[in-house]
C-alpha cells in the first residue's frame, strides 16, 4: 500500500510569515504619541522633588539652541562665579525666591521631552549653544513653597518673573 506521510515544514514557515506579517500591520497601525507645542510656556507639574515630599510645579518654554545655555546667561546675569550653577537665588517684589533649571537629564526624568514638539525648528548646522529644545524652571520661595503650583498666593509673581526672564533670556541670549 502507498503510505504518504505529511510535511509539517510548509504549514509552519506560513504559520510564522503569517504571524509576523500580522505584527508588523497592527504595529504600524499603532498611532502616533501626540505631543505638546508651546507657544509661550507651560506650568507641569510633577517636577523635582521639594522638601516636605511634593513634586514642583516646572514652568517650560521652547529653547532657542543658538543661544548659550541658560545656566551661563543665568550666571552672567546674576555674577556667580559658577558658570554652571543650577540655582539662584533672586528678589522680586521685595521677596526672596529660588529658581531651580532642569538640566537635559532631569527634563528627561520628570518631563519627557517626547510630550512636547518644537514650534521653531534650528538647522543643525545653525545650532551653536545649548542643545535642549525645552527649558524647566521651578521658582519656591525662601519657605520652600513651590511658587508655581495650582492655587498659590505667589504663582502670579512666579509667572510673570519666570515670563520676564524666558524673554530677556530668548532676546539676549548672548548668541555666540
Amino acid at each position: 500500500m502507498f503510505h504518504v506521510k505529511l510535511n509539517m515544514r510548509k504549514p509552519a514557515i506560513k504559520g510564522i510569515t503569517g504571524m509576523l506579517f500580522l505584527f508588523f500591520v497592527l504595529s504600524s497601525c499603532a498611532g502616533a504619541k501626540q505631543s505638546i507645542q508651546v507657544p509661550d510656556y507651560v506650568l507641569v507639574p510633577n517636577g523635582k522633588e521639594n522638601i516636605g515630599g511634593n513634586n514642583l510645579t516646572a514652568f517650560i518654554f521652547e529653547n532657542n539652541m543658538k543661544n548659550v545655555p541658560i545656566e551661563q546667561y543665568l550666571s552672567m546675569k546674576f555674577q556667580t562665579n559658577n558658570l554652571f550653577e543650577k540655582e539662584f537665588w533672586i528678589k522680586t517684589d521685595g521677596q526672596k525666591f529660588k529658581i531651580i533649571i532642569y538640566d537635559y537629564n532631569e527634563f528627561e526624568k520628570y518631563f519627557v521631552s517626547t510630550n512636547y514638539a518644537p514650534m521653531n525648528v534650528t538647522p543643525e548646522n545653525a545650532k551653536s549653544g545649548d542643545q535642549r529644545k525645552f527649558i524647566a524652571i521651578s521658582m519656591i520661595s525662601s519657605y520652600n513653597e513651590d511658587c508655581l503650583a495650582e492655587g498659590s498666593l505667589l504663582q502670579n509673581i512666579a509667572v510673570n518673573y519666570l515670563k520676564n526672564l524666558k524673554d530677556e533670556f530668548l532676546r539676549n541670549g548672548y548668541a555666540r
